[in-house]
């Protein structure tokens, strides 16, 4: 899936990562398979032991479309960064898709089989990693909070840049942590780079332009103070730190 498609949904006011809509899916026919399969067990009834591999068939289906349009998700808001959330999900996504696939192929054959459930079991406790580890990735302190006035500049980075330059760092290159940058001395320097990012040596990097239709003037200028009062030791009050 190329960038133009998710400029084009930007463009309609949908800027956030399609993989969270389309995981909730196959984590909740997964719950749902566990469930049937259950009720299955408690009742005798053959017809909740179909309904769960119908459902665990359902989930395989969402599952393939939601682990590449996940790995687009991750070049274009993490830019293909491998860090640890990321080394996580990736293995618990290839657990998954086998648990899930092996439901799949075994129930086809035989409904009756005491391995489905155990499938299912662990299909959950897999979906259950994953979303633990998705929350870490985009919930566990990113964005440092700041006072109200630096809001907007929060804002700003939480959508455009918390990815990639989480707390400071430089996921990408560590040894230019966004921290204490150079470019945070001048705001002109600073418009400059964001609009035409360049590695110390005048070469184009990973980091993508951000145009004025992407941040305008005045929300670089919030964000240049906010990452200022966040990032900047010498600007820092003390009792902030």
């Amino acid at each position: 899936m190329s960038h133009w498609f998710y400029d084009f949904l930007a463009a309609l006011g949908y800027s956030h990562p399609l993989h969270p809509v389309l995981v909730h899916v196959p984590a909740g026919m997964s719950i749902g398979a566990l469930g049937f399969s259950i009720l299955a067990m408690l009742t005798k009834q053959a017809a909740f032991r179909a309904t769960a591999y119908h459902v665990a068939v359902f989930a395989l289906a969402f599952t393939l479309l939601a682990i590449p349009v996940g790995i687009f998700d991750w070049q274009r808001f993490y830019g293909g960064a491998w860090f640890f959330e990321i080394q996580i999900k990736a293995v618990l996504a290839a657990l998954y898709l086998l648990l899930i696939a092996s439901a799949a192929v075994i129930g086809r054959r035989c409904l009756e089989s005491r391995a489905l459930p155990v499938l299912y079991f662990a299909s959950v406790v897999t979906v259950a990693g994953l979303g633990f580890f998705g929350g870490q990735l985009v919930y566990h302190g990113f964005t440092p909070e700041a006072p109200v006035q630096f809001k907007i500049g929060r804002q700003v980075f939480d959508s455009h840049c918390s990815g990639c330059h989480r707390r400071g760092e430089n996921i990408i290159e560590p040894n230019m942590p966004l921290r204490n940058a150079p470019q945070l001395h001048d705001f002109a320097e600073f418009l400059a780079f964001i609009r035409n990012p360049r590695m110390p040596d005048g070469s184009p990097g990973v980091m993508p332009q951000f145009g004025s239709d992407r941040i305008s003037n005045p929300n670089a200028r919030e964000l240049f103070d906010y990452l200022n009062f966040s990032f900047v030791a010498s600007n820092r009050p003390v009792s902030a730190q």
